[in-house]
């Protein structure tokens, strides 16, 4: 009995989150993107890296609580926010999270991600990086 609900909660747990990613075809690669919510609790913002010029700023998780696997990072995911010229939205977004609130935010796998199923949809991170997504240089937060 024990084995076929090691079984059941590990295909609900492939299936929820391949639910979740987008696949966006790019001109040379597909990019994967996702919503993810950052639940009270259930992360940090790296005080020490702060809410650097260009609005970058990183969120740590620890990684039993990312729905995709990256078995060579050993304690977080660091989510990145990279620089751009807008700051405005990514401040909001900075405050929010140093308040510790739940934040539904839109996560950009490339260019760290193996495709291991194509599928049904499965994924893992090389690296303990993933990045908020961007378009046209500044944070997009829709699939």
């Amino acid at each position: 009995m024990n084995r076929n609900l090691i079984i059941f909660v590990l295909l609900f747990a492939t299936v929820s989150y391949a639910e979740l990613i987008k696949v966006n075809p790019g001109k040379y690669f597909d990019y994967y993107h996702m919503q993810y919510e950052l639940k009270s609790g259930e992360y940090t913002v790296n005080k020490n890296y702060g809410f650097n010029q260009g609005g970058q700023f990183e969120v740590l998780v620890p990684k039993q609580f990312f729905p995709i696997s990256a078995p060579n990072c050993k304690k977080n995911i660091i989510i990145r926010m990279p620089a751009s010229d807008t700051e405005e939205q990514k401040k909001a977004l900075y405050e929010k999270l140093m308040a510790g609130k739940s934040v539904v935010v839109t996560l950009e796998l490339n260019p760290y991600v193996n495709i291991i199923n194509e599928s049904p949809l499965k994924l893992e991170l090389q690296y303990c990086n993933v990045f908020f997504r961007q378009k046209l240089g500044n944070y997009y937060d829709r699939l």
